[in-house]
């Protein structure tokens, strides 16, 4: 009976409550306020800490270096652009670049010593004609990683640039400033001694309108010196991360794109939920459950002959319904 008691004082409108549930008095929001910041700080705190494979609380990513090659090549093929393939060098250097970040704790194309992407990329052994970058983080799905960089025109300018040829991508989990999280790095470039890029399109229409005899192809570009091109902003995002101690240094092309990434292609068992997934689900639940509340006050009140000196509960009722939608739809990435 008891219980019954204080659920009704809670949810139901009577005279104990002043005909209004408990749970809608302006101290019950502050309340519930309170233990939603418990709550999200406590998940941020065990966020921290490597936990066993396939435990209930970790970052959830299911980005793949497979997928962000297939992804961007999809963007240049809309374009009519070639595809780029995926280079063992430039992907090392992607790899030793999220490394560095993550052993130096920095979130940026150049680290604070002053290394920059050209760095990274020429310690691989790639000898460049240009080059590029770009950096994402704490995305948990490669679709919206790469609409975010299309959405941007730098990293957009990179994606689509005709004079890269080939790609190298890393994608590697651990924890920066404090979170964990997966950071993804896109090389671009275009070797030194690579012929240049023929435009396929461009090619039919000339072949098209010239007799035979007078198409000629032109010669391929003179070696020029390198030229370190200027890195892209980048684009950021934060999540939980496996220690970067976990990654095996990069020999071949087949371990770049699978063991050495640890890019959650059935190497390692994703988590069933990520910080920012419980954090969603428990605001949404108090939510809910206020929303639920107004609905049967509404449903009750106006079927008596009490009358109520406060706000319209529909009124109460939009604004939640306002909050939950942002909390349903916002996602976890950004780009700077």
């Amino acid at each position: 009976m008891r219980l019954i008691e204080v659920f009704s004082h809670l949810f139901h409108p009577r005279k104990s409550n002043n005909h209004r549930p408990r749970i809608l008095h302006p101290e019950a929001y502050g309340f519930l306020i309170l233990i939603g910041l418990i709550a999200f700080t406590l998940i941020r705190y065990l966020s921290l800490f490597s936990l066993p494979s396939g435990f209930v609380l970790g970052f959830a990513s299911s980005i793949t270096s497979g997928q962000v090659a297939e992804q961007t090549n999809a963007q240049r093929q809309a374009l009519g652009l070639s595809q780029l393939t995926i280079n063992a060098k430039l992907s090392q250097a992607a790899l030793a670049k999220a490394q560095d970040m993550f052993n130096n704790q920095y979130w940026s194309h150049t680290s604070p010593s002053g290394v920059t992407p050209w760095n990274f990329i020429r310690d691989s052994g790639y000898t460049y004609k240009v080059a590029g970058e770009n950096l994402a983080r704490d995305f948990s799905n490669t679709p919206d990683m790469v609409s975010a960089w299309m959405a941007s025109p730098t990293h957009r300018d990179n994606i689509v640039n005709p004079k890269y040829q080939e790609i190298g991508i890393a994608v590697v989990d651990g924890q920066l400033l404090g979170y964990e999280t997966t950071l993804v790095v896109q090389m671009f470039g275009t070797k030194l001694n690579a012929a240049p890029v023929v435009d396929q399109a461009a090619a039919k229409d000339t072949l098209a309108q010239k007799p035979a005899e007078q198409v000629v192809t032109q010669p391929a570009l003179k070696e020029v010196t390198p030229v370190q091109a200027k890195p892209v902003e980048e684009v950021v995002l934060e999540q939980p991360v496996v220690e970067v101690s976990q990654i095996a240094p990069v020999e071949t092309q087949a371990q770049i794109l699978s063991s050495s990434m640890l890019s959650m292609d059935g190497l390692t068992k994703s988590p069933l939920f990520s910080p920012l997934q419980l954090v969603k689900a428990f605001f949404l639940a108090m939510i809910l459950l206020i929303a639920s509340t107004l609905v049967y006050d509404t449903f009750v009140i106006s079927n008596s002959n009490v009358v109520r000196l406060v706000g319209k509960n529909l009124a109460h009722l939009m604004l939640f319904l306002s909050i939950a939608f942002v909390v349903i739809f916002f996602k976890g990435g950004m780009i700077r």
